[in-house]
């Protein structure tokens, strides 16, 4: 979440995966080339749920999924995608699963085998990153991408970023955050996981129930595809998966449990580069 926008910073939003993305562009010199710009963005984002997406049957990862197509005739994006889940998988030590378990596919609306390929968890990630090159004809100074809460950023710099309250449902503007971070140059992006914005959608990959170690978590690092990998693996795998980011040298905080005073309990990373908390 965005702190309230800059005079110099126009917001146009566009809407792809279920869900909004909203481009903050900060001194933008030709306003018709970056309405064409986030156009294009929006579009390459479309393009990726058109291709990846588990939720409606007739996409190439969907029948890639019910074993209908091999990876090798479908599209080079799904081999693209399948592998870098794998070596997330890898990374985190199989906290990050990509792999559909049964209780999670119950919730599909598309029958799939247990333990199905399932890229869902960099599937955004992937997909903003691949559309990021298109803003460069927006002609702006620098952009801030808000990726239904997780947040990419580019050029001109600092970007002041809350984070959303666990607690609180829909569209966090007017809300307070439970802290503030500062994007930059080195720090340009951060996902969270986890929280009201989607909840039981996390399984631990070694009881198969539904992860509930933490309440959300937040990754702050170079890149979103980077920070939304590990901010899954966390909430999925808990303590020893958030130790591990540790020693990988990873900026996380997790959100632990509400007070009974107000505010919450968290624990983080030495590189969380806190403000508030």
């Amino acid at each position: 979440m965005q702190d309230a926008p800059e005079p110099d910073v126009s917001s146009l939003v566009v809407h792809a995966m279920a869900m909004p993305f909203t481009v903050h562009l900060r001194g933008i010199r030709d306003p018709s080339a970056a309405d064409d710009a986030v156009r294009a963005f929006g579009e390459s984002l479309r393009e990726a749920d058109a291709l990846l997406s588990l939720w409606r049957p007739e996409t190439p990862m969907s029948r890639v999924a019910r074993g209908e197509l091999s990876v090798d005739d479908a599209a080079p994006e799904i081999a693209e995608v399948l592998a870098l889940a794998e070596r997330w998988r890898q990374a985190t030590d199989g906290a990050f699963d990509p792999r559909l378990r049964r209780r999670a596919a119950a919730r599909l609306p598309v029958t799939y085998p247990d333990g199905a390929p399932d890229p869902t968890g960099i599937v955004k990630a992937w997909a903003v990153a691949r559309a990021l090159p298109l803003l460069a004809d927006a002609g702006s100074e620098a952009w801030l991408v808000d990726a239904a809460g997780d947040v990419s950023t580019w050029g001109r710099g600092p970007w002041r970023v809350g984070i959303a309250d666990p607690a609180v449902r829909g569209a966090p503007a007017g809300t307070h955050p439970i802290d503030v971070i500062t994007l930059r140059q080195g720090l340009a992006a951060l996902a969270t996981s986890g929280g009201a914005q989607s909840t039981d959608h996390l399984w631990d990959p070694v009881t198969g129930d539904v992860a509930r170690h933490y309440l959300q978590v937040s990754v702050a690092g170079d890149d979103l595809v980077t920070c939304d990998a590990w901010a899954t693996a966390i909430a999925a795998g808990g303590p020893v998966t958030l130790a591990l980011a540790a020693e990988r040298g990873i900026a996380a905080l997790a959100v632990v449990a509400g007070r009974s005073t107000g505010g919450y309990d968290a624990v983080s990373t030495p590189g969380w580069p806190r403000l508030r908390y």
